[in-house]
């Protein structure tokens, strides 16, 4: 297949790793469960979770039953849970694949347990608790004890029990511990305990890396693919994560401009002088989008103001006369020595970093490395 435009991401699977032991690590008496859902926040979910399992990992999370069917070749030995809601109708294939999934409502379990008379062997499920996120799952005593009481019918398996914090990554911890004043009252209601309980996400992960009285598995997220959730769990300093994704370009066009000349669509920019202005063929189409207008991209080791409006599939640079056709473009992460924060360039355009990973269209070729070679 030809692919003649030189824009890709760069994904450093040494440093997802060394990122998942980081994490691992900071509190070994509990599980690490990676979190590969949405196409592993659109840098690839196959080959990472491929890459995480031969390492030694055996939990996964996705949010889709279709998303843990595309894994199950390369991850056949782990619990894979399905954190969305399932269809009931589609049980059998979570039984027929080992996939675990949420269960979400007393109404939820009734129509399962319809579906797995028809079925052979039993499905493995997590109870979803709502204790504020408001999302999914229930937080009526008397609906989890009825779900309960539905146990018994020989074709479920209770294995887990969970929540979700919606404020883990904020400056203080009074949500976190309404939320975990909730999960405990409300996992104490069942006398038989499943094998794993779990409420924290990345952020939870860190912050609460010296807890373990509350869960015994932690979902790990953003920051297995090397993000801090927020700027107030890295203040923590509690680890040093790598950056795992890079993306990268070349430049493809430059042209000396003379002042008054106007650039793209809408006339948004206008030279102030006699300029030089570089084209890197990446647009909104490839996921950077319009307003990531006026952010500085490193061409060649040069910082280089985005001017004129981001087009689908190409942007202009403001750059010095030193920048040729060629010219190695870093748009974010790591790459020939050159360093731009994902955390930056999605606070220029208000928004976080998973945002800017699931925008990347699948246009865009991943291309995987190991020890700086890539597979």
């Amino acid at each position: 297949m030809i692919n003649d435009r030189p824009t890709y991401l760069r994904v450093n699977l040494d440093a997802l790793l060394n990122n998942y032991k980081k994490l691992r690590d900071l509190n070994p008496g509990k599980i690490a469960l990676a979190i590969v859902k949405a196409d592993s926040y659109g840098l690839g979910s196959k080959v990472i979770a491929d890459y995480l399992y031969k390492n030694g990992v055996r939990h996964f999370a996705t949010a889709t039953l279709e998303e843990a069917l595309e894994l199950k070749d390369v991850v056949k030995e782990s619990m894979v849970l399905v954190l969305g809601v399932t269809n009931p109708k589609n049980v059998k294939y979570a039984v027929k694949n080992n996939i675990s999934l949420t269960c979400p409502s007393k109404e939820w379990f009734e129509e399962t347990l319809k579906e797995l008379e028809k079925v052979d062997g039993k499905l493995k499920f997590h109870i979803k608790l709502e204790t504020g996120m408001n999302r999914i799952g229930t937080s009526e005593e008397k609906e989890l004890m009825d779900i309960y009481n539905l146990f018994y019918s020989g074709k479920t398996e209770f294995e887990g029990i969970f929540s979700h914090y919606s404020n883990a990554d904020g400056e203080d911890n009074e949500y976190d511990d309404y939320q975990t004043a909730n999960f405990n009252r409300l996992v104490e209601l069942f006398k038989l305990k499943p094998k794993y309980t779990h409420i924290e996400n990345s952020a939870g992960t860190i912050k609460y890396s010296d807890r373990d009285d509350i869960c015994n598995l932690s979902r790990i997220g953003i920051a297995l693919y090397g993000c801090y959730p927020s700027s107030n769990i890295e203040k923590l300093n509690k680890l040093s994560l790598e950056p795992v994704a890079s993306l990268v370009s070349k430049v493809t066009h430059v042209k000396k401009l003379p002042k008054g000349t106007k650039i793209g669509y809408g006339i948004s920019y206008e030279t102030q002088e006699d300029e030089y202005i570089a084209t890197i063929p990446i647009g909104y189409a490839d996921g950077l989008l319009r307003r990531a207008q006026g952010f500085k991209l490193n061409v060649a080791g040069e910082e280089c103001e985005i001017v004129g409006r981001v087009c689908m599939d190409q942007l202009m640079v403001r750059c010095s006369e030193n920048i040729k056709v060629g010219d190695d473009v870093l748009v974010f992460g790591e790459y020939n020595n050159q360093q731009i924060s994902v955390d930056d360039f999605a606070a220029y355009q208000n928004t976080i970093s998973y945002e800017v990973f699931c925008c990347i269209n699948k246009r865009v070729p991943r291309k995987y490395y190991i020890n700086n070679m890539e597979l």
